[in-house]
């Protein structure tokens, strides 16, 4: 936890919200009464979302959640829209360093430009699995962990879902498209960060 509360000081620092919580589920928990219950709600694809149960916690209660995963392929595009103009955005971070730098890479971008501009607030929840200590480090971890495993998880043709480890393809199904790295908060919109003290998502 002495990490993640450094971290949360530094977040502060540069212009965040920052809060650190010990489980998944006390994260959740201040998301439900965080977020107002009239607001819509996008999600940018996110394991860490999907495994905590929030958008069917906040769909139990009436919200509106636009998100890409589980709909027909013929509705993604408009739900991705739908989800960077919504006014409470839920996402995670494939990374972020010790001085708060957060990156993220996409296939669409559609998490990187909601992250920057569009909804009224970003929530991104991050795991500390997610924690590495150089930009380097990062992009490691994104290219031969993160994206190896969401491609073998979508049973995508790439060859990172079968080597577990990136060659920088040009396969039609790669998912490394767009790097952002945030090197302070946006500008546009308040951003809140949860650090959880557990492993969240790839």
């Amino acid at each position: 936890m002495e990490r993640l509360n450094k971290l949360k000081e530094r977040l502060e620092k540069i212009g965040y919200t920052a809060k650190v919580f010990a489980t998944g589920e006390e994260a959740k928990a201040y998301l439900l009464s965080a977020i107002p219950t009239t607001d819509t709600v996008g999600v940018g694809g996110s394991m860490t979302v999907q495994q905590l149960g929030l958008a069917e916690a906040l769909r139990a209660r009436g919200q509106q959640v636009s998100w890409h995963w589980g709909v027909p392929a013929d509705q993604v595009a408009e739900m991705r829209r739908l989800a960077s103009t919504a006014d409470t955005y839920l996402c995670s971070a494939n990374a972020i360093l010790p001085d708060g730098r957060i990156v993220n890479i996409d296939g669409f971008g559609n998490r990187l430009a909601a992250t920057l501009y569009g909804p009224k607030k970003v929530y991104m929840i991050v795991g500390e699995n997610k924690l590495a200590d150089t930009l380097d480090a990062a992009m490691d971890r994104i290219k031969n962990v993160s994206c190896p495993r969401n491609a073998k998880r979508l049973n995508l043709k790439t060859p990172c879902a079968v080597l577990g480890r990136c060659t920088d393809c040009s396969s039609p199904d790669r998912m490394c498209h767009a790097t952002l790295i945030l090197d302070r908060k946006p500008n546009a919109h308040p951003m809140e960060i949860l650090l959880v003290a557990q492993e969240l998502g790839y």
